[in-house]
């Protein structure tokens, strides 16, 4: 076993390319020939070391230890190598339940190449499931892209982060490749082209999620839930038009932003997403949402959009009125109506957990209002009133005080300019006093000198009205047909799309998104909306059999469920020592059998195979 080098001429550009490949030396029928056992590729390392690369390789595959201090890269090397060797030579062992024995030298026993399955197996069930291979190969993506692909959307799913983490994650930790097929040699750049192949069929691809989701679990498709999110970026994003400042989810205002917007439906299964730029008026994306939401869900008689304040705007809610959309939202702007808690009716309550929600019907011009209050809601909001509060008026204290002690702001100017800030600090809380400054008498307030000789303040008319109204909301609907209940039931549900959100920040990779240029960033998040498919499958199955465990804990327990190689040594019956690996599965436990038997999983992943 030596390595030779080649030399390979482009047919278009004349330019030459050296490569290696590790050979061997055979006898046939017309003689001695070379036999090709692995091609090494473009490999930068010097012709001196060719020999010690190529004896390396053959001690891994053998068995042998090497008693000679060798290079790392080179190490590396012969270890990658001898792992593609034996996958070349792997074949699957037939359990046809006759036992084999062999004699081991169990001092020689070793495990190695160790990856993770459990998670891996349990979303590429799920793909294989939907047929996005299939789907996929119809738009023209070949299948060694689709490999790449698959393993961009699962590694979201597993090892959340940037395509540079995926492909170490793909190819070092995890046994993906072994589950979907392995591609070709690739490198970093080929990462990419999959994800910016997969973002050209964006739209198809969710038009055929729809269709088979609903195919698959009889979706009724009656409600949608609607909500935008933001990300942001480090750096200038020079290369991406639609980066801009606005408000960040995060606080990040000091970064440029892009938005997604999101519809799923009442049982969390997404249906359309849409990327916007990072300025993008909340109110203004639902006309365009909802337009192409047409084309991905049957047509129905009853719809019904549920969306917060932020997007019922008086032209949204007109809007969907005009094409015959009913919708469910929270008012935006003043009540119409005196809010009036007296003789509310209780639609849940649960005292040991706090529980108690109330409501009361208004109707009015073909609309219903219903007038809610959370005894919970009502606590925080108390507790955040009552904090700034506390901060507020002990600032008016320390400057009233202040004015009696020596060495402090008396200034009257100062006094005011202080004031001011303070309620432009305390916005939320300073709008409901009246904060007087008194300055010195008989004298004239163009006098720079003037002092301030007290600070005053009492709550306005609207303090109380605050107060009463912590913890109460109102529900505006077209839905004149449901009960108070039911509309309550129906809002609540938004919920679904904010855990969507929740998942894809925090499980599936969303931020932060490293990328620069705007198709590359988009990229990025969409594959976190197709992973958030498979994790909304996975646990709506789950939770059909009663197991209500988050994603992240359900892969947190199948980390554990693994596949590895056994090496050993042994003798046959020539009493002659050869080496044997086998790649095996570890046994489930019982808790990776629970959630397989959920998903209706095979309990064996993969085959025994002997290299």
């Amino acid at each position: 076993m030596y390595i030779r080098e080649f030399t390979k001429t482009n047919g278009k550009s004349k330019k030459k390319y050296k490569y290696l490949r590790l050979v061997e030396n055979i006898r046939t029928e017309n003689g001695p020939r070379q036999r090709i056992i692995l091609n090494l590729g473009a490999l930068n390392i010097h012709k001196s070391q060719y020999k010690a690369l190529a004896r390396r390789i053959e001690e891994i595959l053998t068995g042998q230890k090497s008693f000679l201090g060798m290079n790392q890269e080179i190490e590396d090397i012969a270890k990658e190598s001898a792992k593609t060797i034996f996958k070349k030579q792997s074949q699957e062992i037939k359990i046809d339940g006759e036992s084999c024995y062999e004699n081991v030298d169990i001092n020689s026993i070793e495990a190695e190449y160790a990856r993770t399955l459990g998670s891996e197996y349990v979303c590429h069930s799920v793909w294989k499931e939907l047929g996005l291979k299939d789907f996929l190969i119809k738009q023209g993506i070949t299948s060694h892209y689709i490999s790449l692909i698959e393993a961009l959307v699962i590694g979201r799913l597993v090892a959340p982060g940037s395509e540079r983490k995926t492909k170490y994650w793909a190819e070092k930790l995890s046994a993906i490749y072994e589950l979907t097929g392995s591609p070709r040699q690739v490198n970093f750049n080929s990462y990419y082209r999959a994800g910016d192949g997969l973002f050209k069929v964006k739209d198809e691809v969710e038009r055929y999620l729809c269709r088979r989701g609903k195919d698959l679990f009889e979706l009724k498709e009656h409600l949608f839930f609607f909500d935008l999110t933001n990300s942001y970026f480090e750096g200038v994003c020079a290369g991406n038009p639609k980066a801009a400042f606005g408000k960040s989810k995060e606080k990040r205002d000091d970064c440029r932003l892009v938005t997604l917007g999101l519809i799923v439906d009442e049982l969390g299964f997404p249906k359309y997403s849409k990327l916007f730029a990072g300025n993008q008026s909340e109110c203004k994306t639902l006309s365009q949402m909802i337009e192409e939401l047409e084309l991905n869900v049957s047509k129905e008689a009853s719809r019904t959009v549920v969306i917060d304040a932020g997007i019922a705007t008086e032209d949204n809610l007109g809007w969907l009125g005009e094409h015959s959309y009913s919708y469910i939202a929270v008012n935006r702007g003043k009540a119409p109506f005196k809010k009036d808690f007296t003789n509310m009716s209780v639609v849940k309550q649960d005292a040991a957990k706090g529980i108690k929600i109330e409501v009361k019907r208004h109707e009015q011009e073909k609309e219903v209002y219903i007038l809610c209050r959370s005894l919970l809601k009502e606590k925080k909001e108390q507790s955040i009133r009552s904090s700034i509060e506390k901060l507020y008026l002990e600032k008016l204290e320390y400057y009233k005080n202040g004015l009696f002690k020596k060495s402090r702001t008396k200034s009257y100017r100062r006094i005011v300019e202080i004031i001011g800030r303070l309620n432009e600090k305390y916005c939320k809380i300073a709008k409901h006093y009246i904060v007087d400054v008194v300055p010195e008498p008989d004298k004239k307030s163009s006098d720079k000198s003037l002092k301030a000789i007290d600070i005053c303040w009492k709550h306005r008319d609207s303090y109380n009205e605050k107060r009463l109204g912590e913890g109460s909301y109102i529900l505006r609907t077209n839905r004149t047909d449901l009960t108070d209940k039911e509309i309550w039931d129906i809002y609540i549900m938004l919920h679904r799309i904010e855990k969507a959100f929740l998942s894809m920040k925090s499980h599936l990779g969303l931020r932060p998104n490293f990328h620069q240029k705007e198709h590359r960033v988009f990229t990025h998040m969409f594959i976190s909306v197709l992973a958030y498919h498979i994790l909304n499958i996975i646990e709506y199955r789950l939770r059909c059999n009663g197991d209500n465990r988050s994603w992240s804990t359900i892969r947190d327990v199948l980390s554990s469920h693994n596949r590895v190689t056994i090496s050993y040594r042994a003798k046959n019956n020539d009493n002659k020592l050869y080496q044997r690996r086998i790649r095996i599965t570890s046994a489930p436990e019982m808790e990776h059998i629970k959630i397989y038997k959920s998903l209706n999983l095979n309990l064996t992943p993969l085959p025994r195979f002997r290299m």
